[in-house]
């Protein structure tokens, strides 16, 4: 009884006797040490180590056996052919030094990629064949207009034929004894072939090349130019702008007429140390640009190192400035207080809820619209929301069943400040218009702040609470703001906006009137 050893070749696992593994180690031994000096040593020895791997299992497949002896192991090596062949010519054919079983040599149908246009299929069956493969793809072209019937050949090929991806797989393909030999002599024609391709191609595109450099480079340098010349003009256009918009702003700022969001989140004694602190972070980068590209297109220093270190100097002030007053202002929004006041609505078994469309003007408005200030009483703007992207939404509707048969608008009012008592008075501060006629109500889009109010987060939430039964019909423009529903869900497809939708309060909430066109919402 022989001891057996498991063994690993090309992740395989065999079971070998011990004398004959001693055997294939020797072997493996002197093929590493033969090609370990060659450029691709480990490619070579993982090819050779899969064709052993594959013969291997062959000779166990055929003679029905699981443990490799002595004699398949000399067999196999004996096939696969002796580094010491290469000490009796090193030029010599490896079909001469091959032995007899070795010239018997079965081709695989294989695509070539190495010589290939799409998929190597056509220089595959030429190489199965022995005929050049622009043949094979000629006579595919032609194939091609007899219905079409090249092409699918070549896709049915192109399935059924694997690839090429080994040493082994490519010599097969050729019908080439599959040795230790013509491994050798496969790889050498290999390196041999991409080195005269590097030379040639060395050779004939270095002028190209060193003309078509040329020719970069002296674009490359009028267009660094160009657009050194255009940073140059742009950049003092902009700091001619921005020198100008300042004094503009904190003109129009300090006049207290310019009370819009998001500058009337700054406090007013932050205004010109944050203007100015605006200005210096974006106008010094800008100058710097401007004097690199001086630079650049004139080789030639217009400030000193002195004075790029002041300017650093300057940059970094005005980042500190902002940085601290930023997050003075910041401070402002610490905090947050909420309160609530209920409006008990006249009983009704239908209400029509609406989007005011209506917005009356103040004083400020009057700068926006450009409307006289002395005219500016009694007088609205109809169908404009344009003021309600001056600031961000601040108001919010839910609808929900009443614990009770009443119908009820709780309106909650929250604001931020620094601390709780700043918070709530910017709270009670904010007033909210609602109105009811009769069956009709009618919710405003934006909250109201007093003249000269910073704004800090001032927002309403609203909870209209109907009984049960009861029948809203909704203004379409309402769905921006309402939180628990979406009115699109009861109206037709591509409907426009202002559509009304009919709904009915059940125990679950609202539910559409129209239950198909609700389903079909909700199912797309």
């Amino acid at each position: 009884m022989n001891k057996t050893i498991i063994i690993n070749i090309n992740g395989i696992v065999f079971h070998i006797e011990e004398d004959a593994y001693e055997i294939l180690r020797a072997y493996m031994t002197d093929v590493k040490r033969h090609f370990a000096y060659s450029a691709d040593s480990e490619e070579i020895v993982t090819d050779i180590e899969n064709r052993l791997a594959e013969m291997f299992s062959e000779r166990l497949t055929i003679e029905s056996k699981q443990v490799i002896v002595l004699q398949d192991v000399k067999e196999v090596t004996e096939r696969m052919g002796n580094v010491k062949d290469f000490d009796v010519e090193e030029d010599a054919d490896p079909r001469i030094l091959s032995s007899p079983d070795t010239m018997k040599v079965e081709k695989r149908l294989l695509r070539d990629m190495d010589d290939r246009v799409v998929a190597g299929v056509c220089s595959g069956v030429g190489h199965y064949f022995e005929i050049e493969s622009r043949w094979i793809r000629l006579i595919l072209l032609l194939l091609v207009f007899f219905g079409g019937t090249g092409i699918m050949l070549y896709l049915i090929l192109w399935i059924v034929m694997p690839k090429a991806v080994s040493r082994a797989d490519r010599m097969a393909m050729r019908g080439e004894p599959i040795n230790i030999q013509t491994f050798k002599k496969n790889f050498d024609e290999e390196i041999e072939g991409l080195r005269h391709g590097i030379n040639r191609a060395s050779s004939e595109a270095g002028p190209v090349i060193e003309r078509i450099a040329q020719v970069i480079g002296n674009l490359l340098k009028i267009a660094v130019k160009v657009v050194g010349a255009f940073i140059i003009f742009a950049g003092a256009m902009i700091l001619f702008a921005l020198v100008v918009g300042l004094i503009a702003f904190l003109g129009v700022w300090q006049s207290t007429e310019l009370n819009y969001f998001p500058f009337n989140i700054v406090n007013p004694e932050y205004k010109s140390i944050l203007s100015f602190s605006a200005f210096v972070i974006v106008f010094i980068p800008l100058v710097a640009l401007i004097l690199f590209a001086i630079r650049v297109l004139f080789n030639r220093n217009v400030v000193s190192r002195t004075g790029s270190f002041a300017m650093l100097i300057i940059w970094l002030a005005g980042l500190g400035l902002g940085i601290y007053y930023g997050a003075k202002v910041g401070g402002q929004f610490t905090d947050e207080a909420t309160f609530s006041q209920v409006t008990e609505i006249k009983p009704d078994s239908v209400y029509y809820l609406r989007l005011n469309p209506v917005k009356y003007l103040s004083k400020e408005d009057s700068l926006q619209y450009n409307i006289d200030r002395s005219t500016f009483k009694s007088r609205s703007i109809i169908n404009d929301y344009k003021y309600e992207y001056d600031m961000p939404r601040n108001v919010n509707l839910k609808i929900e069943v009443s614990e009770d048969d009443k119908a009820v608008l709780n309106q909650e009012f929250s604001a931020r400040g620094p601390n709780f008592e700043s918070a709530l008075k910017s709270a009670q501060l904010t007033t909210y218009q609602f109105s009811q006629l009769d069956s009709l109500l009618q919710f405003d889009w934006y909250t109201r702040l007093p003249k000269n109010q910073l704004w800090r987060d001032q927002r309403v939430d609203l909870t209209f609470k109907v009984p049960l039964n009861t029948t809203l019909i909704i203004d379409g423009r309402l769905n921006r703001f309402l939180q628990n529903y979406n009115l699109r869900d009861c109206q037709p497809e591509n409907s426009s906006e202002d559509l009304l939708s009919e709904w009915i309060m059940t125990k679950d909430g609202l539910k559409c009137k129209n239950d198909s066109l609700y389903k079909r919402n909700l199912n797309n």
